[in-house]
């Protein structure tokens, strides 16, 4: 049997990224889209994307650490620790203030993760940061190391984890026991960090007796027209925006959130 599964992350109310993602990620054909989180903050259409993801019951959508930052009003709750923080927390703000209250309710209310079962004893699990944390006091990235991956992961034994986040999008295998499972990051949709700016999503395929076949795929799209709609648009500082969609880099990397 086969089953296939395409997910995709962090779109960041990017929604021209979005519409490219989905038009070659639909043309897969898959019978399962998943979304891993973090639909709005850092962009400028975030009643767009979240709308558009609540017509679309057919797509399995979990919640991100940044739209719980929206939803649940982290400016009020936690105190800035640089000027970074405090333009983020503001971002949060600015960005609440364009999504209805049938939206806030819809992105707070979703799972923090999701197990798919194409077959008895073969598992695909979703979360946003860690199985263990929505990605705000840890998470998976670039720097560590399969070794260092596979300790955080001990106490979970799926065969395919699949997360975002991090903004970079890639394949671990992660040793547990004697069995190898893959740890994919789909992220992302909005912003790359890993230095390639066009968005990603990735494919994860169920083919039989035991067996997947995952991997990324990279989408040429026009992020000059992304970049520019932030230029032109609500956004505090939306030049630092810009810049890390067409760089596919962190604007700061003194402040690497990862």
């Amino acid at each position: 049997m086969n089953y296939k599964y395409c997910l995709y992350s962090d779109i960041h109310g990017q929604k021209l990224n979005m519409d490219a993602v989905e038009e070659k990620l639909f043309a897969e054909n898959p019978d399962k889209v998943l979304n891993l989180g973090d639909q709005v903050g850092l962009g400028p259409d975030p009643a767009e994307v979240v709308q558009r993801l609540m017509d679309r019951p057919e797509i399995d959508v979990i919640v991100g650490n940044v739209d719980l930052w929206v939803t649940r009003k982290v400016w009020e709750t936690t105190e800035a620790k640089s000027p970074h923080q405090e333009w983020m927390f503001r971002m949060m703000e600015q960005t609440r203030e364009r999504l209805n209250e049938d939206q806030l309710e819809w992105l707070d209310n979703l799972p923090f993760a999701m197990t798919y079962t194409p077959e008895f004893g073969h598992d695909l699990h979703i979360f946003h940061g860690t199985p263990y944390d929505i990605g705000d006091n840890d998470a998976f990235p670039f720097r560590l190391t399969d070794e260092e991956i596979s300790e955080k992961l001990s106490d979970y034994n799926y065969d395919v984890m699949a997360h975002g986040h991090i903004h970079g999008p890639s394949i671990r295998n992660i040793k547990n026991g004697n069995k190898i499972n893959q740890l994919v990051c789909a992220a992302a949709v909005g912003m790359s960090w890993d230095g390639d700016p066009r968005p990603s999503y990735a494919v994860v395929e169920y083919t039989g007796d035991g067996n997947w076949d995952c991997r990324i795929e990279r989408v040429d799209c026009d992020v000059e027209a992304q970049a520019k709609l932030n230029e032109s648009s609500w956004i505090e500082h939306s030049d630092r925006i810009a810049g890390m969609i067409r760089s596919g880099i962190f604007w700061n990397p003194d402040h690497m959130p990862h």
